[in-house]
């Protein structure tokens, strides 16, 4: 286990200061709860409580967590649809506040579940909020938020393919929790990381985003988390808001400190890069470039020594299921291994470096898909801006584009001119009009805008070099996520006057999806994820597109009427399919 020396000595300082500290830790595995623990007991740090899920209560290991500090809590807090069961939410309340009251110290998941695809899930704002409330009414003068994210070069549990191709979760069982552990400690997982960021005062960041919702109370849109704790009182919206905020700048700054191990940053280049294979010299040298553009970025990695060596070990880790290393007579060649159910499990570790660029995506995609409009390849800076607003409004379920405190049109501008900076953009042309105009928050996005007004400097015009090798990795990050919106979007046809249940739209999605990849309509087997459909169902909600009315804990989907017609739905899927890296065109 590897936890930087530093961040050890700024737990203990934050801990000689008697506020309670929360820890919250991206979730992943569940050695996450032994590792932040034990880490924590072996620098004589007091270990916290654990807010653990229900489905660990299983005979013998779950006495042992309890022993440990684990509190067990439901994941469904209402049995009934429409229902809210306000004897044990209120019970739950009262409980957390009484150990707040008595000093102890808390971890629990920001995320709530283990993320299934690599990449952080969106923030659940429950647990949080049960803070937010004592120190609001008084009996909490202030608390340590402590950002932490454990990173595995390979998982104790394995992986989540099952579930990603539509498979129901097998719940724990007390053979399976033993197994876990007995791997774990018999066999070779390779290095596991653990950093803990700055703590965040709950007294500060309550007052600074009270302060900017108050400047700002017509533009602040964001999702909140619908599994509230506040007692069973109905909660304003302004402080449903306002916990939704802290729990995604948490996560975020989680998310960014996750350290890069070598698995991932293998996974990444041949998934991205070298999906045909590479000679293992070539390998070494695009790792030398990456592991550069990471530390000029000031993220950390989880391993060190030559690339060379940094390569074996990774694909010695990973095992020839996931990547295979053939030899000829004058080169090693590394490939991945691409066809179905493998490369979702390779994806996984992939996807941990996919937050990191995933501006760099948004900007890439959004250029390609420009310039197949355009024979001269050239575009405005304004037009690939507001493109890129719109692909991120499609993507808000899929990622955390910035801290909630910062402006998406900032970043997205900053990426821009980045990629002008490398060359990857030539500038031709500057207007002599400059423009203040409010580009705020496009779309309901989870923006913070401590001024509306956002000056945008003279529009340029762009010249796109197609070619450059960066952008053509840009342009293919996103492509897997982008394929499965716009399936499911098609998908929607079939709900033209009828209704399905959520499970069987679904998998008739993932059925699709199957399909289009073994005729080789798409060609990223990784687009197979249950996730991200749902999350895309989530998005036309949101749209109003789609309805989902519970019947006896059963989800069933139909269109709006708006949308109940083929062609009321035309523009829908156009908005979503025109970002698709369509083969046709390659």
């Amino acid at each position: 286990m590897s936890i930087p020396p530093a961040q050890i000595v700024m737990l203990k300082k934050a801990s000689a200061t008697g506020l309670p500290l929360i820890f919250l830790p991206l979730h992943r595995s569940h050695v996450d709860y032994i590792a932040v623990t034990f880490t924590l007991c072996n620098n004589s740090i007091r270990s916290p409580l654990v807010a653990a899920g229900e489905n660990l209560r299983i005979p013998i290991f779950g006495w042992i967590l309890r022993g440990l500090g684990a509190f067990f809590i439901k994941r469904r807090m209402d049995p009934e649809s429409g229902k809210r069961d306000k004897l044990y939410r209120a019970l739950l309340h009262t409980y957390m506040t009484q150990c707040i009251e008595a000093g102890h110290y808390f971890e629990f998941f920001i995320e709530g579940g283990r993320t299934r695809t690599g990449k952080p899930c969106m923030p659940k704002g429950g647990l949080l909020s049960v803070f937010v409330d004592a120190y609001l009414s008084g009996t909490l003068q202030d608390a340590l938020l402590v950002p932490v994210s454990v990173n595995y070069e390979r998982l104790v549990e394995g992986s989540f393919v099952r579930e990603q191709t539509g498979e129901s979760k097998q719940p724990e069982s007390f053979r399976s929790a033993i197994s876990g552990i007995w791997a774990a400690l018999t066999r070779h997982y390779g290095t596991v990381r653990v950093d803990f960021n700055q703590p965040f005062s709950l007294n500060e960041l309550v007052r600074s985003f009270q302060n900017k919702m108050r400047n700002t109370m017509g533009s602040l849109h964001v999702s909140p988390s619908t599994t509230s704790l506040y007692g069973t009182d109905v909660v304003v919206e302004e402080q449903r808001q306002l916990v939704d905020c802290i729990a995604r700048h948490i996560l975020y700054d989680c998310s960014r400190s996750t350290a890069v191990m070598s698995t991932n940053a293998l996974a990444f280049l041949l998934l991205n890069v070298y999906r045909d294979g590479v000679k293992l010299v070539d390998l070494a040298l695009a790792l030398d470039k990456l592991r550069e553009e990471l530390y000029s970025s000031g993220k950390d990695t989880g391993f060190t020594g030559e690339s060379i060596d940094v390569i074996e070990h990774a694909v010695k880790m990973l095992g020839p299921g996931l990547v295979l290393k053939e030899r000829s007579s004058d080169c090693v060649v590394i490939k991945p291994v691409t066809m179905l159910p493998n490369v979702i499990e390779l994806a996984y570790y992939s996807n941990t470096l996919l937050p990191h660029f995933v501006l760099e995506g948004i900007v890439g995609s959004t250029i390609h898909y420009l310039s197949r409009q355009d024979p001269s390849q050239r575009v405005s800076c304004d037009k690939l801006l507001d493109t890129c607003a719109d692909l991120c409004e499609i993507l808000q379920f899929e990622f955390l584009f910035t801290k909630t405190c910062q402006n998406l049109n900032d970043a997205l501008f900053e990426t821009v001119d980045k990629m002008a900076t490398s060359e990857i953009l030539i500038s031709v042309q500057d207007t002599k009009m400059s423009s203040k105009r409010n580009v705020g928050c496009p779309r309901n996005l989870d923006i913070i805008d401590d001024d509306d007004d956002f000056y945008r400097p003279p529009c340029t015009i762009y010249k796109i070099l197609k070619d450059h090798p960066k952008l053509v990795l840009y342009s293919r990050l996103l492509m897997p996520i982008i394929d499965t919106y716009t399936i499911t979007a098609q998908a929607l046809y079939t709900l033209v006057g009828t209704q399905k249940p959520e499970r069987d739209f679904v998998n008739y999605v993932l059925t699709q999806i199957k399909r289009f990849f073994e005729k080789g309509v798409i060609s990223c087997g990784e687009s197979v994820s249950t996730d991200s459909v749902r999350n895309c169902l989530k998005l036309f909600e949101k749209w109003s597109v789609l309805e989902v009315l519970n019947q006896s804990n059963i989800k069933i989907c139909y269109l709006n009427s708006n949308y109940d017609s083929e062609l009321n739905l035309e523009p829908v899927v156009e908005r979503i399919q025109c970002f698709q890296f369509s083969s046709n065109n390659e």
